[in-house]
């Protein structure tokens, strides 16, 4: 008898024990965005702003005989914008991870 067993258990024929096995699990997901864009609506927000004064990015030169002016308009655009995404779940798959180069001949358990 080993000397840390226990002497008060019963006689089986058998032994126990606890693995431990590494598994990679696959699950392969396929995903399909999409937008849709709905009924764009402008809306002017107040009055035109008549202005004399020359910005920057327009009416860089002044012609002779015209008269050159800007107008600023105000505006609110809502743009209805919907996004949504088919997704599609396929078959789980698993990989053991079995190794060729743990083989065992015979009985592992020598007795």
């Amino acid at each position: 008898m080993f000397e840390n067993e226990n002497k008060d258990f019963k006689d089986y024929d058998n032994c126990c024990s606890i693995i431990e096995k590494f598994l990679t699990i696959c699950l392969p997901v396929t995903t399909t965005p999409s937008v849709n864009i709905g009924k764009i609506k402008t809306e002017c927000c107040g009055n035109p702003i008549i202005s004399l004064k020359k910005p920057d990015n327009c009416c860089k030169d002044l012609n002779d005989g015209c008269c050159k002016f800007t107008i600023v308009q105000k505006m609110k655009v809502e743009i209805p914008i919907d996004f949504s995404a088919n997704t599609q779940i396929d078959n789980l798959f698993v990989d053991c991870e079995i190794k060729q180069d743990h083989h065992f001949d015979g009985d592992c358990c020598d007795m």
